[in-house]
């Protein structure tokens, strides 16, 4: 189970499924100390809310809200 909001604050899930709502996707954010956003998008991945596709001339990969995902954000 994915929490999106904790403690009445919203979560980097939820985010990640806002961003996947819009025409250019969510994406990895990589942060100082070695923190990324890989095990908050997998987990929304195995919960079927995003779906990965790919992306630009190089094969990035960009990330995309599902119904179920929109579904869950509404909710």
């Amino acid at each position: 189970m994915v929490n999106l909001i904790f403690q009445g604050r919203t979560t980097a899930a939820h985010q990640k499924l806002l961003d996947g709502q819009t025409v250019d996707g969510a994406r990895v954010v990589r942060r100082a100390k070695g923190f990324s956003d890989h095990g908050v998008i997998n987990a929304l991945v195995r919960a079927g809310w995003l779906q990965a596709r790919a992306s630009g001339p190089r094969g990035g990969t960009r990330w995309f809200t599902t119904p179920a995902g929109a579904a869950a954000v509404q909710s």
